[in-house]
């Protein structure tokens, strides 16, 4: 095939991929300095008005749903012989296809990128799109500037629609992945259809074939929900993408929690459950499927240039991430008069909670992200302005970490009575709730060996200089820290370096 210099102004580098209605190329936007897949119409199609119509709505439609997890157009046009193309983010992992080929996917993960579809999916219904060809080839991967990857749904079922209108016999969907109704003469696909469609796929990817194919049957929780999203008659399936994406999380949960994790073909991995270790390969996404009612778009964060001063809030040198520091300061001054909240604060219960880690996941409790916050519980904390709901963004450290403040501050007055050390409370009360440190008369034991170490961090990250130990406080907070814990020996050297002192006492 002949490889067109440009199209557009873009500068093409090779072929990527032919269909029946379009080719794909990879090329580069010079402008920008930045790879892109550009899709044109096939040339036989050159002189049908009504197709290049329909293959030009897929590009507005995949621009109107405005999610992390459908592939984006940054740009559309024509060639001089009146063919349309648009100008897609490049995906340059390859396909799910691709990866399913290339060996089995461990189970944890599997789960995880069924949720991230699930996502994809679901801001697609919400903009009154149904995709309806949802299969491995149909979702594209993409890595992430920081690590990790990123699943995108692609092809939005416009093939179908495109044969239909050519009056060609093309089906609507492939063989293994499409719903049963898809099938059958004058039927009226609707988003029960992708249901069945992301079930199929999930079956691929927990067993290593398609449902009907190859591959192991699904049993337990897991196999009881995406068995009922393949349910033949769709009044029997999950009635959208969403529940059936927040029972599978929920499914694999339980199952984490007391089982051990399988790897499609290959060895049994261990899951860790235990809080604060539960990552087990699964990233943020998982909690965009979860049914969150409002999420990002068009907040107001208290933006501070890279290069503000946070001594004031913060200790130099501290190894709090430049890039969050302004939701920070924002969390731990969002109300006044309240004893123990700070940025400082803030900042130590993040390093606890996550290490900074934006992409923590941890299925076992169902928290995800930099806060490890549940979806159903941030929701009540987001800012007023959180209008839109594409399931997308809800967990990201600018919405998170604010909302971290607005909890604190709602709740700390029921805190002031409470005996001990009001920022370690403020810290128990995140992990359990404001009776329950108030029926303990502090921080709850539970809860105090996770509170100590907020305590810590708070030291070093107090920008007052200096050599601290840990408060006086109830009677039996002192030996909460034991010699000789296994996260207590790890981060002698990094409290060393930032001056602090862990003191013991008996």
């Amino acid at each position: 095939m002949e490889v067109p210099p440009t199209i557009g102004r873009y500068r093409v580098e090779r072929f990527l991929g032919q269909g029946a209605f379009a080719t794909v190329w990879l090329a580069h936007d010079d402008d920008l300095s930045a790879p892109v897949a550009v899709k044109v119409l096939a040339a036989h199609w050159a002189d049908h008005r009504r197709i290049r119509r329909r293959f030009t709505q897929e590009a507005r439609m995949i621009r109107r749903a405005d999610s992390p997890h459908v592939v984006q157009v940054h740009d559309i046009g024509a060639l001089p012989d009146g063919r349309p193309f648009f100008v897609m983010g490049y995906a340059d992992l390859g396909t799910l296809r691709d990866r399913l080929a290339a060996g089995p996917v461990p189970w944890a993960q599997a789960v995880e990128q069924v949720l991230q579809v699930a996502a994809g999916v679901a801001a697609l219904h919400e903009n009154g799109i149904v995709h309806r060809d949802l299969k491995p080839a149909n979702i594209l991967l993409r890595s992430l500037p920081g690590g990790g990857e990123r699943l995108l749904v692609a092809d939005l079922g416009i093939a179908g629609e495109l044969a239909q209108t050519s009056g060609l016999t093309v089906g609507g969907g492939t063989p293994g992945y499409m719903a049963p109704e898809q099938l059958r003469p004058g039927s009226s696909p609707d988003e029960r259809a992708d249901v069945y469609g992301l079930a199929a796929v999930a079956h691929h990817l927990l067993t290593g074939g398609p449902p009907g194919r190859t591959g192991e049957a699904l049993s337990g929780a897991v196999g009881e929900v995406v068995a009922r999203g393949l349910a033949d008659d769709r009044e029997e399936r999950w009635p959208d993408v969403r529940s059936f994406a927040a029972a599978l999380a929920g499914a694999a949960r339980g199952e984490a929690a007391g089982q051990v994790g399988r790897t499609v073909g290959g060895t049994p991995t261990r899951w860790r459950v235990r809080r604060g270790l539960a990552r087990a390969g699964w990233r943020a996404p998982v909690a965009l499927a979860l049914g969150v009612a409002a999420v990002a778009g068009g907040v107001a964060l208290a933006l501070v240039r890279d290069g503000q001063d946070y001594g004031r809030w913060l200790r130099p040198g501290a190894d709090v991430p430049g890039q969050y520091r302004a939701a920070i300061v924002e969390a731990g001054t969002w109300c006044a008069g309240v004893p123990g909240l700070s940025p400082a604060l803030i900042a130590a219960m993040l390093k606890a909670e996550s290490g900074f880690d934006r992409d923590l996941t941890d299925i076992t409790t169902g928290e995800y992200g930099i806060a490890r916050w549940s979806p159903h519980v941030l929701a009540g904390y987001l800012p007023p302005n959180y209008t839109r709901s594409p399931l997308a963004g809800a967990m990201d450290p600018e919405v998170a970490i604010p909302a971290m403040g607005r909890f604190l501050c709602r709740f700390a007055p029921q805190m002031r009575d409470v005996p001990g050390d009001p920022a370690l409370n403020l810290a128990g009360l995140y992990r359990s709730s404001a009776d329950t440190v108030r029926r303990a008369g502090g921080v709850p034991p539970r809860w105090r060996e996770h509170a100590a170490r907020v305590g810590l961090y708070l030291r070093a990250y107090l920008p007052l200089p200096g050599t601290r130990s840990l408060p006086d406080g109830p009677s039996g907070f002192q030996t909460m820290i034991k010699i000789g814990t296994s996260w207590e020996d790890a981060e002698k050297p990094y409290f060393a370096q930032h001056g602090t002192v862990v003191v013991h006492r008996p």
